[in-house]
């Protein structure tokens, strides 16, 4: 049973044989299956095509299970050359979670000092801020919203794990794990490096790291309460197969149906995650079966379709400034908010960022916040933030596939608790809602606390990027939607 344990409270040498993996893996001619390059291009790569390169799959529910299988792979071809290199037979790779508090915020110190090619684990083409030690934004960072989810698919964003839909390179709809911290994360470290961007994310060292935390979160959300939160049993998604390369340069494959179980399926487990238990039975591995017909349906909503109560009337260009959209909400729309936005209704007051399309990803985040008046201080930022989007992945939203149209990215955030806030615990009351789309940096080293957080909502205020590849948001609504 290998173990999985958080980076930044390692105090071995787990981070020394990394770098010795990866530096020997990088010395290895590009066309080995087994080399640092090939792996990554397996992610994505812009390099003429070859065996299983650009296979991630992103938008959809399949995102978990192939990011698990990926990693798995990687890991032995990774915990292989550890060994050559001395290293220990358990070694296995580490997470990152950038979410537990400030301390863990920032990149372990080996992948960014030495700052030079000596270093295996530096990367020059991240953000500067976090090669200088600065920290993942804890509200981005953090696995509240992902945990808190209800379903594996279901009603956005309460699902974890995307839209039902056939495998794609980028399709229709990621899972509130997939869109924060997943996506953010990735724009906070890379700020239009390899991070940003399928192509290249996957030649960072860290890229691992923060994959690994993605799917701990899974494993964790999975293990939850009493009963745990169950997977789908849909066979047409657990049936479904993909390949990959092992240790040896060989190709291999697996089910989803293969990989559900981290512990009896694949060996190893978190340091959150209990030990499973001598006594237990050791589980019978499901067969390698794809289904006869595989029905695809849209994303599963839950209850009646959203109904929407406010749309905005023009496109939102952002390139790097604060920008904002207003949502008119007619009298009737506004009872239904006011009704839906209070605490003990069972319905949910959704805000939608939709049709957003870009030729390339920014790298930006962009804080997004709900009436926000002009020349706001930190503290009036810090009431009126409604959550965050990042445009990793934008570049494919517009590619169709062979059956259909593209898939623009879209985003959704929940809004009835912030509204009540807004009106002071009371029904909203106002006839409609201004949407404010304001940059957002890296948290500077050298705060601390709170006082980090508001430096990151507002130093772009005063340091607006501009010139940047525009991205363009073809719609700002408001729905309500009942789940019963």
């Amino acid at each position: 049973m290998f173990l999985r344990r958080e980076v930044q409270s390692l105090n071995d040498d787990t981070l020394k044989f990394y770098a010795a993996a990866v530096k020997a893996m990088k010395e290895r001619p590009p066309g080995d299956h087994t080399s640092w390059w090939y792996q990554a291009a397996i992610h994505g790569s812009e390099e003429p095509p070859q065996p299983l390169y650009n296979q991630c799959v992103h938008g959809s529910w399949f995102f978990l299970p192939w990011h698990r299988m990926y990693l798995y792979y990687f890991e032995r071809i990774v915990r292989d050359a550890v060994i050559k290199a001395g290293g220990p037979e358990d070694w296995a790779l580490p997470y990152w979670n950038y979410g537990i508090d400030l301390a863990h915020a920032s990149m372990p110190e080996p992948f960014y000092e030495p700052a030079d090619e000596a270093n295996s684990l530096y990367v020059q083409e991240r953000s500067p801020a976090m090669n200088e030690g600065g920290r993942i934004p804890q509200p981005i960072g953090s696995d509240a919203l992902s945990l808190a989810c209800e379903t594996y698919p279901g009603a956005l964003p309460r699902q974890l794990g995307g839209g039902i839909a056939k495998p794609g390179h980028r399709d229709r709809e990621a899972g509130q794990v997939e869109r924060l911290p997943h996506g953010v994360v990735h724009d906070a470290v890379g700020e239009g490096g390899w991070m940003s961007f399928f192509e290249k994310a996957a030649k960072d060292p860290i890229f691992w790291l923060h994959h690994c935390n993605i799917d701990r979160i899974w494993a964790q959300w999975n293990g939850l309460g009493e009963g745990s939160h169950p997977n789908p049993t849909d066979p047409g998604w657990r049936g479904q197969k993909f390949e990959f390369f092992d240790v040896d340069g060989s190709k291999v494959s697996l089910t989803v149906g293969q990989v559900l179980d981290i512990q009896n399926d694949l060996d190893y487990t978190y340091d959150v995650l209990p030990s499973p238990t001598p006594e237990e039975p050791e589980r019978v591995k499901p067969p390698d079966e794809v289904p006869s017909k595989v029905d695809i349906e849209p994303v599963i909503s839950g209850g009646a379709d959203p109904k929407v109560v406010g749309t905005s009337d023009e496109t939102v260009t952002l390139t790097g400034e604060a920008e904002a959209a207003r949502v008119p909400i007619d009298e009737r729309g506004l009872e239904e908010v006011q009704k839906a936005s209070r605490e003990s209704d069972p319905r949910r007051v959704y805000l939608n960022i939709e049709n957003i399309e870009g030729k390339t990803n920014p790298g930006t985040m962009y804080g997004v916040y709900l009436n926000l008046p002009e020349d706001p201080d930190p503290e009036t930022l810090e009431k009126h933030y409604a959550g965050a989007v990042s445009f990793f992945g934008i570049e494919h939203g517009q590619d169709p596939r062979k059956d259909e149209n593209g898939h623009p990215l879209r985003h959704v955030l929940e809004v009835g608790k912030l509204l009540r806030s807004l009106g002071d615990g009371k029904e909203y009351g106002e006839g409609d809602v201004k949407v404010s789309f304001r940059p957002l940096s890296v948290e500077p080293p050298e705060t601390s606390g709170k006082e980090g957080l508001l430096a990151a909502m507002a130093a772009p205020a005063a340091e607006a990027a501009g010139g940047e590849p525009p991205v363009a948001i073809g719609r700002v609504s408001l729905s309500v939607h009942d789940p019963a």
